[in-house]
């Protein structure tokens, strides 16, 4: 049983224009220590759901609201102590160390210049323990795997210190052992510290095993619920069994 969820969105609208949404009167909810995955074809719109949820985009109609606080009265600086998010963009500067990237996340706590304080080191440095990461934090951006990489900006997402991360394709250019550790990762993430991951891929085989909820986009449709309930319901899972007694996804 889930609590009470962190996000939900009523009778919501997004896209481009009022004339033409993309999808229109969505009802979704994230909940607290859940992994919650959106799948569906590129240019479907999940990326327009996410851009909407950081308000790079406003709705086109009905409301989006972060603990019953309309996303319309939250600042853009309250917004980022409330949600995190890990984007597929290449870093700027491939001189960057590991340390210098988490300590991005920091950024909502440490004013206008940037300076970070002892206590924001000892977040840095106890989440980059918490990841395995703590022995790459002096290395270069350029120098680590593209799976280390990732840890480095689920790290930075960490000690930004909020309750909702979202994550736009994080195992994109990884191989399947680390595309497993990671939505491994993310799902321990979600539970320990009592987070709403809400993660957009294309990787269903992997992310089927580790999630909570599923916001399946077609069409002009999303389907949302349970993973095992929609992969069992849903006409876009047809090759997939799931067998909810031990977890096993099995493509045919």
């Amino acid at each position: 049983m889930f609590d009470s969820p962190f996000v939900s969105t009523k009778n919501l609208s997004i896209g481009y224009s009022k004339k033409k949404p993309l999808f229109k009167n969505l009802d979704l909810q994230l909940f607290p220590s859940s992994l919650t995955i959106i799948t569906g074809e590129n240019g479907v719109g999940k990326s327009t759901l996410l851009k909407t949820f950081v308000k790079i985009l406003k709705p086109l109609d009905g409301d989006v609201c972060f603990n019953g606080k309309n996303l319309e009265t939250i600042s853009q600086k309250q917004l980022s102590q409330i949600v995190s998010v890990v984007l597929t963009d290449k870093l700027s500067s491939e001189n960057l160390t590991v340390f210098d990237v988490i300590s991005f996340g920091r950024t909502p706590y440490t004013g206008f210049w940037g300076h970070l304080s002892a206590f924001d080191e000892k977040i840095i440095r106890s989440v980059a323990l918490e990841l395995k990461i703590d022995g790459l934090l002096e290395k270069k951006i350029s120098e680590i795997s593209d799976g280390q990489k990732q840890k480095a900006l689920i790290a930075k997402a960490l000690v930004q210190q909020t309750e909702i991360i979202i994550l736009d394709e994080p195992t994109a250019y990884l191989d399947f052992s680390a595309k497993e550790e990671i939505f491994s990762l993310l799902k321990k993430i979600a539970v320990e510290k009592n987070c709403a991951v809400l993660v957009s891929t294309h990787d269903i085989f992997s992310s089927l095993r580790y999630s909570d909820f599923i916001w399946a986009f077609s069409q002009g449709n999303v389907c949302a619920g349970k993973t095992n309930d929609i992969v069992l319901s849903n006409p876009m899972f047809k090759n997939i069994s799931f067998n909810s007694q031990n977890g096993e996804i099995v493509i045919r």
